[in-house]
């Protein structure tokens, strides 16, 4: 497992050519009468050797500091950037930065070289191109230093490990009429009534919306701006919609819907936000305070990220869901299978093929349908 770490640590493209050919050369001299591959096989070994004493010699005169390293989120097949400040007690020609020994599923795309010049700070900043949704550690992020015949290469590590978060691509929902739909519905509609789910505190003014009272028109931006404008008020901690995301996967086929069912989460609970109805969030029995990043929604999207991939030989059994306390709101759930409790008043099922039901409070979502809307960035009405 070294060889492979200094192998894609220490070597450019063009080393791993070079040692390539050395290794190709000694299996080829294995041929009878081949004695030219041997003459190459010499002759590419004393280039390697004098390559790797210029490395020691090059790593020995150019060590750096890398200090101050932040590593930026990304939604799940974009590109998350890393970067740091790198200090150079000596003037560097190149310098690089890169990322090591991560998840197979990032790959590390170093940016063009940048020159520093003696006892100077440099910030230096790479891309990690990700494929799926999660938290992964980055356990080396190294400055780079090019030996000067282009072939090697030297690393100096950061001290620590880092944690990169791969956000799901949320599903955005344009239109909510489930969430009222129906008998059960009945509970979710005063919400939606800027009169009744408003507080007393004002917060700020965003831009009207269909259904917003008339009495909450911010006058003096209407006229500054020549659009309608509402005022925000703060809600009352707890009031609002009790979000539910069931992570249970009882089967292999529920396994490949629970990336689908984080998505549909992700834009539902976007929605919710939007419109300040949010009361608490569920993963399972356990409830998520969203603090501690600039705002809700991207407190939402660290914690969906950070939920465990479905495991092939590992599962969770379904089980009805039942938090320490009962909740005041109504309750949404989202989930891979119907949970039949009192306590939920709305539940929207992701499953591999259509299905359907005939309460009101259920809504069978194919998952294909949720990845072919991804695909062409189409907007989603449940």
């Amino acid at each position: 497992m070294r060889f492979y770490y200094y192998w894609q640590e220490c070597c450019t493209q063009a080393g791993h050519a070079a040692l390539a050919l050395l290794l190709f050369s000694m299996f080829a001299g294995a041929a009878p009468g081949f004695w030219a591959a041997w003459v190459f096989c010499g002759i590419d070994f004393l280039f390697v050797l004098a390559l790797i004493v210029s490395l020691f010699c090059t790593s020995k005169f150019s060590k750096v500091e890398i200090r101050n390293v932040s590593v930026s989120p990304a939604v799940e097949g974009e590109s998350a950037k890393i970067s740091a400040t790198v200090y150079a007690p000596r003037k560097m020609g190149e310098l690089y930065l890169g990322a090591f020994r991560m998840d197979p599923s990032l790959k590390c795309e170093m940016l063009p070289a940048v020159a520093c010049a003696a006892n100077e700070a440099v910030r230096l900043e790479c891309l990690v191109q990700t494929k799926r949704r999660g938290s992964f550690k980055v356990p080396k992020v190294a400055a780079v230093v090019p030996e000067i015949a282009g072939m090697f290469r030297a690393c100096f590590a950061a001290q620590g490990s880092f944690e990169l978060l791969s956000y799901p691509k949320a599903v955005r929902v344009s239109a909510f009429p489930f969430l009222t739909a129906g008998a059960s519905g009945c509970v979710f509609a005063p919400l939606l009534m800027p009169s009744l789910a408003r507080g007393l505190d004002f917060v700020g003014v965003r831009e009207y919306r269909e259904g917003d009272s008339l009495r909450d028109l911010h006058h003096k931006a209407f006229a500054r701006y020549g659009r309608p404008f509402t005022k925000e008020f703060e809600v009352e901690r707890g009031a609002g919609v009790v979000f539910v995301l069931d992570t249970a996967t009882p089967d292999y086929a529920s396994r490949i819907q629970l990336e689908n069912a984080i998505r549909l989460a992700a834009g539902v609970g976007a929605w919710l936000l939007e419109r300040g109805i949010l009361g608490r969030f569920f993963v399972g029995d356990s409830e998520v305070p969203l603090n501690g990043a600039d705002s809700l929604q991207e407190s939402l999207l660290q914690v969906l990220a950070r939920i465990p991939s479905a495991d092939i030989v590992h599962h969770v059994s379904p089980k009805t869901w039942s938090p320490a306390a009962r909740p005041m709101g109504p309750v949404l759930r989202v989930g891979l299978y119907v949970d039949d409790n009192p306590l939920i008043h709305k539940q929207i099922v992701v499953v591999s093929k259509k299905e359907k039901s005939a309460k009101d409070s259920v809504l069978f979502v194919e998952g294909a349908a949720i990845e072919e809307s991804l695909g062409k960035k189409a907007e989603v009405s449940l």
